[in-house]
């Protein structure tokens, strides 16, 4: 009689848990529905797989160019800095001079105060590319003054030439992911250099040359400056480098036409 009490009771309390029972499944707690609405656990979804987040995909920057492709004997001169009245013009007439082109990266503000200079730049079949309003540098300031840089000396160059840039050269160099972004936006193409001839600094006529003629390769991409202070030793130097670049079978070309082949 003792045996039939406690099974009563055990069932008995069986019957009233029903309603709480729980059932463990895929690393999640699901409560198994109670007899008073259906009797068929429906197998549940696990959530944390199919309503996870979708992850959003990768912002997709411009490459930085260094240099060209060493498949083929072509180097391309750049000019920082310019226009500047006292350089630039002089430049020109000695590219025109070897029949040849380079791609110059204008300060936006000397774009301003000089634009017939840059039209002539483009006039002549050389590139003009974006170097920023007055040369920050750029990975110290804001996204938005970033942005404010580039779209302002875009316009600047627009108006001289016509044509919207494509390429931009952050000045010193300098450059980070924010800087890649806001380039990015605004279709630039980022350009470095991979030889640098040092012409900022004066170091000599002899020493420009050198630096570029000691090291010169395929696919190079030559750093000077035709702005940003005096560039006598730079215009001295250009002839010896040109000649000296074609005696050692080099094709002096833009630098669209180094990196688009």
């Amino acid at each position: 009689m003792k045996k039939i009490i406690a099974l009563l009771i055990i069932l008995i309390v069986c019957l009233a848990s029903w309603g709480s029972v729980i059932v463990v499944y895929a690393d999640k707690a699901y409560p198994v529905a109670s007899a008073a609405t259906t009797k068929t656990l429906v197998t549940p979804t696990p959530k944390f797989i199919n309503d996870k987040p979708a992850t959003p995909a990768p912002e997709v920057l411009p490459q930085v160019v260094f240099q060209g492709s060493n498949s083929k004997p072509e180097i391309a001169l750049t000019f920082d800095d310019g226009p500047n009245p006292a350089a630039t013009q002089q430049v020109l007439d000695i590219l025109k001079s070897y029949h040849i082109h380079a791609t110059f990266f204008c300060i936006g503000e000397n774009a301003r105060d000089y634009p017939a200079l840059v039209a002539q730049e483009q006039a002549d079949g050389n590139v003009v590319g974006n170097h920023t309003w007055d040369h920050p540098d750029l990975t110290t300031v804001s996204a938005p003054a970033i942005q404010q840089q580039l779209t302002d000396t875009s316009a600047v160059l627009k108006s001289a030439t016509g044509v919207t840039p494509t390429l931009f050269r952050p000045p010193y160099g300098a450059i980070n992911k924010t800087v890649q972004q806001q380039a990015n936006q605004q279709h630039l193409q980022p350009v470095l250099w991979s030889i640098d001839t040092q012409d900022w600094s004066m170091p000599g006529t002899g020493a420009i040359v050198h630096a570029v003629l000691d090291h010169a390769g395929n696919g190079d991409i030559i750093l000077m400056h035709d702005g940003g202070g005096n560039r006598t030793q730079t215009i001295a130097a250009l002839p010896k480098i040109i000649e000296g670049l074609q005696q050692q079978g080099f094709t002096l070309v833009t630098v669209p036409q180094l990196i688009n082949g």
